[in-house]
Formats: C-alpha cells, structure tokens, sequence
C-alpha cells in the first residue's frame, strides 16, 4: 500500500494531468512545466498499482471538470497571446504559506488558479509542538510568552529525561506505548498550555484570528480537492475574489462566493485529553488534535489541525460515481 505521501504526490500528478488535458483552447497553446516537482509526483503516481492510478485520474477529472464549469479561463482564450502553464508546486511553497499543489496559470493576463490535493484525509496542518519550537513566532509574527516557553521546557525536558535515562539501560529506545499514562502526563498539560497561550494572544488585538486563518489556509485563494473511495469534495476557497473569474466570452456557470475572515476567537472548547476546538466568528471553527507523531518517545509533539466548522457560504460540491 503506498504510504500517504506517495499517495498524495500521485493525486496531485493525477490532477496536473487532468488540468493540463482540459487547458485547450483550440490553440494547443499550453505548457506542462517538467521540473523536480513534476519528476517526484510522476514517479509517486507511477509506483502505484493500476488500479489506484485508475481511480486517482477518474477523481481527478471529475474535479477537474467540474472546476472547468467554474473556471472558464481554464478552457477560454483571455487574450491574443495568452498561453496556460499547469505545474507542480515544490514543498518549499507550503513552509512559505502557500498550500496549493498544482497551479494552473496564464502568465500573459496575469490569471492563475491552484488546488490543493487531498487524499482520504481533510487535515489543513500538521503542525509540531515542543520546547524548541516558539509557534507564536511560526504562526503569528509575535513571540511566545516566557510562562509559555517555561511550561513547554518543563513537560519536554522530562520526557527528554525519561528518553536518556532508557538509553542507558542497554541503549533501549523508549516508546510512547511503554509510557503509561502518557496522555494525562504529556498530552493534557501541553494542551493546557498552549490553551493559555492562545488566549494570551486573544488579549492582543483582533489581528490573531485573521493570522491563524492565514497559517493554516495560505494568502492565496484555492480551490480544496477531497478524495475518497467513491467521491470527490471540491470546495472553494475565496478569501481574496480571486477565483470564478469570467473569460472574454464565457461566464462561470456557478458563484464562488467570497468568504470572510475571522476578527475574532468567540470560546475556545476542549474535547476529552487531546483535542480543543477553537471558535471563531463568521462560521469558522478550528480542530487540534495532539498526538505523537512517532512510535518513539521523543520531546516533542504534533497537531492534526482540520477545519471542525466553516462558513455556511463556503462552496462545496461532492461528486461521486
């Protein structure tokens, strides 16, 4: 079975190539960048079997033709000279705070749209926690507070500890799964300082909330592309009015509405040991699920972040077959 990074470079490969079959003007005046990029989702897509590449190309046409309907510039000359490029994004793109995976562009009218590939999962970060990781610096632009930073040292230093001192007994790799009681030891208290946290930073202005979406969503508009064994969820993601744009000839068949982003954090909830939702005004609601990341114990911990609730004006469409 491929693992879920080769599993997600081979969707975005399926729709790469979906994209680029259905930017055809009449003119044939399109380009498939082939770069790194390109080389890597290529031969991710090309290890799987035939039968999961089958069923990543199906998905990503039905997406890809239904972006078509929303997107006439996909298909629709803008002008004279106008030529679409459709490419891979490199990793690097989303540590800089981009998360589209394959653009689709037209350089000379300056239009471009992106997706974001999404395979049997929803997950918008996984983001790391521990005591050498300032997130408020990471996420906001704005320090930790020392109390944060002290707190953090505390918990991840013992589980440092606890790691060293198992090293000595015959150089054994202490497990998570060997640490009784790790969630009320471990899980719990980093949850609660990181809660403290982020109501610090509520106290700092209504710039946060607008950060926070902006972390985990990137500064540019997108559409979202969800697989699943017998669907596909295509949503709009319309922060800046960017997308839906009508050609010289041809309107989009649908509206992708704007979306507003958030002013303001309304409560912040906690769900059993691991997990806090944060709420915020305008519909969004934001899941952080704490776990360990790997089999090892090691001093630091990760965050599956999914979006818990949504705007009610966010275009979604599911597409099954």
């Amino acid at each position: 079975m491929a693992s879920q990074t080769t599993s997600g470079k081979a969707f975005e490969y399926a729709l790469l190539i979906a994209a680029y079959e259905r930017a055809n003007d009449g003119r044939e005046a399109r380009v498939l960048k082939k770069d790194g990029s390109y080389e890597t989702a290529k031969r991710s897509f090309e290890s799987c079997s035939s039968d999961a590449q089958e069923k990543y190309s199906k998905a990503a046409n039905v997406a890809v033709g239904h972006i078509a309907a929303l997107e006439p510039r996909l298909e629709n000359l803008v002008s004279g000279n106008d030529k679409v490029v459709v490419s891979v994004q490199p990793d690097q793109t989303g540590k800089d705070g981009d998360i589209r995976d394959v653009l689709v562009t037209r350089p000379g009218s300056g239009w471009e749209i992106g997706l974001s590939a999404k395979n049997q999962n929803s997950a918008v970060k996984h983001s790391r926690l521990s005591d050498k990781i300032n997130f408020g610096r990471e996420w906001f632009g704005v320090d930790c507070s020392p109390q944060y930073m002290g707190a953090v040292r505390k918990i991840f230093g013992y589980v440092r500890d606890m790691v060293n001192e198992s090293k000595k007994d015959d150089g054994h790799v202490l497990l998570w799964n060997e640490i009784q009681g790790k969630a009320d030891k471990f899980y719990v208290p980093v949850l609660d300082t990181f809660e403290d946290e982020m109501k610090r930073f509520m106290q700092k202005g209504g710039n946060i909330p607008p950060l926070l979406l902006e972390y985990l969503l990137g500064k540019k508009d997108f559409y979202k592309i969800m697989k699943y064994d017998k669907s596909v969820i295509i949503q709009g993601y319309n922060m800046n009015g960017t997308l839906n744009m009508p050609s010289n000839s041809t309107s989009a068949q649908s509206k992708i509405p704007s979306l507003k982003s958030p002013s303001r954090i309304v409560d912040i909830e906690r769900v059993g040991k691991n997990r806090m939702i944060v709420m915020l005004n305008h519909g969004w609601q934001i899941s952080f699920r704490i776990h360990n990341a790997s089999s090892r114990a090691e001093p630091s911990l990760k965050f599956d972040v999914r979006l818990e609730g949504m705007p009610p004006d966010l275009y979604s469409h599911t597409e099954r077959w």
